[in-house]
């Protein structure tokens, strides 16, 4: 007779959802290709998964997905030249300062979240254009008419007010 599901499942389901976009962030850290990190989110959630029966409830969950992320990392490196643009080193002491700075990333998304929505228009949809259509500069500046100097000019300036806000909210 079963005795129903295993109790911590509903607890690793709710830490895989409430970390995933903080994982995540943490790949994308260490791998600088889009495409590559995204393989490796993947990866990395699928291997989570089958290992459900090592989770320990009450425990760390980032932590341990951390773990697993970098073991991921390093295969994707491995396989692609491409995504060795840091040493391990490097590799290393990227994970360890996201790991170190990341007490609170919900209050940083919700800042940058705020921030986002308090650029002008203009502004807002460069960044759109860039980060969530995943356009190039030379495609942006084609698509709205200015040149690849000012668009590149243009985000500089939006990174630095993005910046600004976020420290400015979260300080």
């Amino acid at each position: 007779m079963s005795s129903g599901p295993d109790p911590r499942y509903n607890e690793f389901i709710l830490e895989f959802t409430r970390n995933s976009r903080r994982l995540y962030g943490y790949i994308r850290t260490l791998t600088p290709v889009a495409s590559d990190a995204n393989d490796v989110f993947q990866s990395t959630s699928l291997v989570l998964w089958n290992k459900f029966d090592q989770f320990e409830a009450g425990s760390n969950f980032f932590s341990w997905a951390c773990q697993i992320a970098m073991f991921e990392v390093r295969k994707c490196r491995e396989k692609s030249q491409r995504s060795k643009t840091f040493s391990d080193e490097a590799l290393e002491m990227l994970s360890a300062e996201f790991q170190r700075r990341e007490d609170d990333p919900n209050a940083r998304i919700d800042a940058l979240l705020e921030c986002l929505e308090a650029l002008q228009p203009d502004d807002r949809v460069l960044i759109e254009r860039r980060y969530y259509a995943d356009c190039k500069p030379p495609e942006i500046a084609t698509t709205i008419g200015r040149s690849l100097a000012s668009v590149y000019r243009a985000l500089a300036r939006i990174h630095e007010l993005l910046l600004t806000c976020v420290q400015r909210k979260t300080s």
